[in-house]
């Protein structure tokens, strides 16, 4: 029998860990030891946590994307072979656990139930955290530069959704933004100039599935697929960019770069924030790397890989 740590985000979504944590014990057949069973207490706990347990089978995480996303990186601190990771979502967007199948709960609690694996990219991002080297892992897409993040509050959510709520802030940012000027190189290649964004993706879709900024990626192929968006007007970026992201149309709008590597470093002036999967984490100079098959995530159904 696999020993299963829990590690459950009560803040999110308005408490919304508690209440689906709730639902996990009273269908869970086994008996759930209470020493197996963690509340996360701050941003990063998830992910202090994950690192730290020892002796288990599977690490569970319960919360939204970001709470995932902690833990993949708690995860990533041990020695092969890693512990699998199990997501229960309870988050917002859910964007990791739908990616993966593990949503609804009845799907993420099937996954649970049985042996069926998938090895999962992650991409690392090596950046600054209050003027510090860091890093941290996402398992959906880094960005470099323009997030929607800032203007997003949790009434946004609340009252439009997740997809409503990102695409509010985003037209609020755009209002907001000053675009700085970002060097870009991966292989042998440079580009440099003001540009608005630098996305590394693993998936294709997310923002609750609305957004899809990167077009035939996968979480499975051992690449990144970059884009990189130069400046242009905030009238252009409303009315011609920004409703083609809902289809992937906009990587083909001129001027728009979009690639497949294995690696891109990316510095600005001024430094820009990263967005890591949902989660303002440091800023620029940033380097985004792809790792391989690095964690082995249950999901329902289908054949083990």
């Amino acid at each position: 029998m696999s020993k299963i740590l829990y590690v459950i985000n009560p803040a999110g979504h308005g408490g919304a860990g508690i209440r689906v944590w709730e639902r996990v014990q009273s269908e869970w057949s086994d008996q759930i030891d209470s020493a197996d069973v963690h509340f996360t207490k701050h941003q990063g706990h998830a992910r202090e946590l994950a690192a730290a347990a020892e002796g288990y089978d599977i690490l569970t995480a319960i919360g939204g994307d970001g709470t995932v996303g902690e833990v993949m990186s708690g995860i990533m601190a041990h020695q092969e072979p890693r512990p699998r990771l199990a997501i229960i979502p309870a988050g917002t967007g859910n964007d990791i656990a739908r990616t993966l199948g593990a949503f609804p709960l009845e799907s993420a609690l099937a996954a649970l139930r049985g042996d069926h694996v998938k090895k999962v990219d992650l991409i690392r991002i090596d950046c600054h955290v209050e003027g510090r080297p860091a890093h941290r892992y996402a398992f959906l897409m880094g960005n470099a530069g323009f997030s929607s993040l800032p203007m997003v509050r949790p009434w946004m959510k609340r009252l439009l959704g997740p997809k409503g709520a990102y695409y509010l802030g985003t037209v609020l940012q755009i209002m907001a933004y000053r675009t700085p000027h970002m060097t870009v190189r991966w292989e042998q290649q440079e580009y440099s100039g003001r540009v608005i964004i630098v996305v590394a993706a693993n998936v294709e879709q997310t923002a609750g599935g609305s957004m899809r900024l990167a077009p035939g990626a996968r979480f499975d192929d051992g690449e990144l697929n970059v884009s990189i968006v130069p400046f242009r007007s905030k009238w252009d970026m409303m009315v011609t960019t920004l409703p083609k992201v809902a289809s992937g149309a906009h990587i083909h709008e001129p001027g728009i770069l979009y690639f497949p590597t294995e690696k891109v470093d990316v510095d600005s002036d001024p430094p820009a924030i990263l967005d890591v999967d949902g989660d303002l984490f440091g800023t620029t100079p940033a380097t985004f790397t792809v790792c391989p098959k690095a964690v082995e995530v249950l999901c329902p159904g289908g054949t083990a890989n």
